[in-house]
């Protein structure tokens, strides 16, 4: 195929993706004149072309549906369900040929005339029969002005894009797999940045290692390259309604085959995600709609019996979470029997009796997804086979995702797809355990605790073979990870203490104890080998900055194998032993030094995280020092004078790391995140709070006795330093 056939098809697809997508809107609302224009251009445009590239069948084909959709634009026809079905039948046609000239580069020819059937059937809907309809009208091709892709292919001036998005990277195969718009600006800022990465890359060349200017040269190669890759990760992001588009015409067929009536509705369209993890994720989620209409919600009848509305809901929402997008697809069925998976488990042998009458709910419902099981009464044209929801945990899993379930009888299901943001480059804590290095993704990673031996004993309490740790009177189950791989212990005598990262994942919290904790680093994942991907804990490779070899940790398959479950926890219980503990103890207070001898205190709820960054990472505009942290630039609040010290510090040559408490947006007001650079953390603990008058409430202080010791709050944080937080970013 010539470049102007590739780009044809390429933009012809996608008006027909939009034409789709307007069709099951246009049932809802018939009067929406908006809706119909949008469809008769996308037809309209195919065969304008058509004619132009001299494909007869595809234009004759999308000539018969024009005429249709002029009659129904003019007003001369009514929106019914036949109609729409016609039309839903027509674009199917067009996409099936278009298919055919994109694999052998001709329109083919289709047994028995089907083409003739569809136009007869496209023209009875009009209210005429075939020999009434007119001549084909000779091609209108109108030409829009070219961008840098100029002389590349012409573009139908009645198409929709936006101009900013105009330009298409058409690759090989002018599919819409292998087709990705991006906006000019992203890749302007692109070239802008290249430039700069290949400035800097000749300052260092010409200037040499031993200069005075190389660690400036080396910052500002790792700035540029950070906005490189961030920039390049934007090119590739799409928003997930691209993939949302294609379910309402799916569910509208489910619904009428099936019995049903169901609607559509979406929230968090413009959530991105990366395109290769979008096509990834398209068969999971096609089964997990499916699985909802037929599975989950009830027909009209039943609907009504249970004081339903005879309609039924299904909800796809997309949002970003903890560095991962998640998906929802929640239906207001009837939720899904406990009693009766147990059933089907044990006929079908997956389970035996015994282990079924000691499942929790959370555990029956995770049978759904083994191999072979299925609730259905009969096998019909989408379900009972037993295929799919196995299927879709693999698929999810295989891209460093995960799946989770949850259901309410008589309320409805929810369906939960937990997929990264890129499998490019991931945020990654690496520590060391029996002298290799593994890498824990930042995403479940909740927070880092040093256990000195001397607290051990105290600390940690042994049920059986099972070791717990108490944090923050709760109890946490330990996994060793020498243990886990049958490693051998790097430091047997243990003097001096232990290192336990709280992990969290699919449910399971969990401390896995390693003896050393490397500096974070953005990773570069690579693909396991297959004997690796076998043992079933690992996630992918990487090869970290010293040039050393690591494994990804797979968090979720780490907790199985040591035998972590889940917490049973409802809501309202946790809401209210929450409630009993704070009313008990009081408030929970991060304890820190900022100025020489004293102890200052931040509620633990308003502190992210808390890091430790070379002085040389932090920024100065203005006089004020800045941080670029995760793709963002935080303010930092400095009161004790910390960054002075330690600027004096580095001169004479000792170390100098910063210790920064990253502070969420709630904790700033409602501004940008921002950051409070302390001397040393001392300890995490619940005080009360003192009273006091108003003169040292002036103060800006409050104070708290934490531990039988006097410690000032900076309750104003979250409320008084708005306007202060917001002068400074």
């Amino acid at each position: 195929m010539d470049e102007l056939t590739k780009e044809f098809i390429a933009e012809s697809q996608e008006g027909l993706d939009r034409m789709e997508r307007c069709l099951t809107e246009l049932e809802m609302r018939p009067d929406d004149t908006g809706l119909l224009g949008e469809i008769f251009r996308a037809v309209h445009t195919i065969k304008g072309t058509t004619g132009f590239l001299g494909f007869d069948r595809l234009e004759k084909l999308a000539h018969a549906g024009e005429h249709l959709l002029g009659s129904l634009r003019d007003g001369r026809l009514g929106v019914t369900s036949d109609l729409i079905s016609g039309l839903l039948r027509l674009m199917d046609g067009l996409r099936a040929i278009l298919g055919l000239i994109e694999e052998t580069g001709s329109e083919g020819t289709r047994a028995g005339d089907e083409d003739g059937e569809l136009i007869a059937e496209l023209a009875m809907l009009n209210g005429q029969v075939p020999a009434e309809l007119p001549e084909i009208e000779a091609p209108q091709i109108a030409l829009v002005e070219t961008t840098k892709l100029e002389g590349a292919a012409p573009v139908a001036s009645n198409s929709s894009a936006p101009p900013a998005l105009q330009p298409t990277v058409v690759t090989e195969k002018a599919s819409a797999d292998k087709t990705l718009r991006i906006d000019v600006d992203v890749l302007n800022r692109m070239m802008n940045l290249v430039g700069e990465l290949v400035l800097t890359r000749n300052q260092m060349l010409q200037s040499g290692m031993e200069a005075a200017n190389f660690p400036e040269l080396a910052r500002r190669l790792d700035s540029v390259t950070a906005d490189l890759r961030e920039t390049v990760m934007q090119a590739r992001m799409q928003p997930v309604g691209n993939l949302f588009g294609k379910f309402p015409r799916m569910v509208r067929d489910l619904a009428r085959t099936c019995g049903r009536e169901v609607r559509v509705e979406f929230s968090g369209q413009e959530t991105g995600l990366d395109k290769s993890l979008l096509e990834a994720i398209k068969d999971p989620l096609t089964h997990a709609v499916r699985n909802a209409v037929d599975h989950g919600i009830e027909s009209p009848a039943d609907r009504v019996l249970a004081g339903k509305s005879a309609e039924g809901c299904l909800r796809l929402k997309a949002f970003h979470q903890s560095g991962s997008v998640v998906i929802e697809i929640e239906d207001d069925g009837a939720g899904i029997p406990i009693e009766r998976v147990l059933q089907k488990a044990i006929e079908r042998n997956l389970v035996t009796a015994e282990d079924a009458a000691g499942m929790s709910e959370r555990e029956a419902l995770q049978l759904i997804f083994l191999p072979g099981f299925s609730t259905a009464a009969a096998v019909t044209t989408v379900s009972g086979r037993g295929v799919g929801m196995d299927v879709v945990r693999a698929n999810v899993e295989k891209v460093g995702g995960s799946v989770e379930v949850e259901s309410r009888r008589g309320v409805g299901t929810t369906l939960r797809l937990r997929v990264p943001l890129t499998l490019a480059i991931v945020p990654s804590l690496v520590v060391k355990s029996g002298g290799q290095a593994f890498a824990l993704p930042q995403s479940t990673l909740v927070e880092l605790v040093d256990i000195p031996e001397r607290e051990f004993a105290q600390v940690v309490q042994r049920i059986g073979s099972s070791e717990l740790y108490r944090l923050r009177e709760r109890l946490l189950p330990m996994v060793w990870l020498d243990r886990l791989l049958g490693l051998e212990a790097d430091n047997p005598d243990q003097s001096k203490g232990h290192y336990l990262a709280v992990l969290e994942a699919e449910g399971c919290r969990y401390g896995l104890v390693v003896d050393d904790l490397m500096s974070p680093e953005e990773i570069v994942v690579k693909p396991l080998s297959p004997v690796l991907r076998e043992i079933g804990l690992f996630s992918g490779a990487t090869v970290l900055g010293n040039g050393t070899l690591a494994l990804i940790l797979d968090i979720g398959a780490t907790a199985a194998r040591a035998g972590v479950k889940p917490i049973e926890e409802e809501v309202a219980e946790i809401g209210a032993g929450e409630a009993a503990v704070q009313e008990a103890t009081g408030t929970s207070f991060l304890i820190f030094e900022d100025r020489v001898r004293e102890r200052t205190a931040l509620p633990l709820d308003a502190v992210e995280r808390i890091e430790s960054v070379p002085l040389g990472q932090i920024e100065y505009a203005g006089g004020r020092p800045l941080l670029q942290y995760r793709g963002e630039l935080l303010p930092l609040r400095d009161e004790g004078n910390v960054l002075m010290e330690m600027e004096a510090a580095r001169h004479a040559g000792e170390e100098t790391m910063v210790t920064v408490l990253i502070c969420g947006d709630a904790s700033v007001g409602g501004a940008q995140r921002g950051g409070m650079v302390v001397r040393q953390v001392l300890d995490v603990s619940t005080g009360t709070l003192i009273d006091q008058d108003e003169a040292s409430q002036g103060m800006g202080m409050e104070l708290a006795l934490v531990k039988e010791k006097l410690t000032q709050v900076h309750r104003e944080f979250g409320v008084k330093a708005k306007a202060a937080w917001q002068e400074v970013a």
